[in-house]
């Protein structure tokens, strides 16, 4: 999955721009208070990392060498958010 499609996929779930970050190309302008996908090199590559960030502190950080895990990884997260709040609404 390539971020496009990600950006797509979360667009059709109903999540507002404003809730996620797609290293600066798709979402918010910026990664604060939200779910972040960036990507930086490595010793072995590219990597993926997704994040929440607070207050300008990085938390619950995973890294992915998979593109593709990332961002299922993200659309997973955003699905379970609505399971949630569907079931607790």
């Amino acid at each position: 999955m390539e971020l496009e499609d990600l950006h797509f996929k979360l667009k059709e779930l109903g999540i507002p721009e404003t809730d996620y970050y797609l290293h600066g190309l798709y979402g918010s302008t910026d990664d604060n208070d939200k779910i972040a996908l960036t990507i930086v090199g490595g010793k072995h590559g590219l990597a993926y990392e997704v994040y929440f960030k607070e207050k300008g502190s990085v938390h619950s950080l995973e890294r992915f060498f998979d593109k593709n895990e990332a961002c299922l990884y993200i659309y997973q997260e955003f699905v379970k958010s609505i399971e949630i709040k569907d079931k607790y609404s």
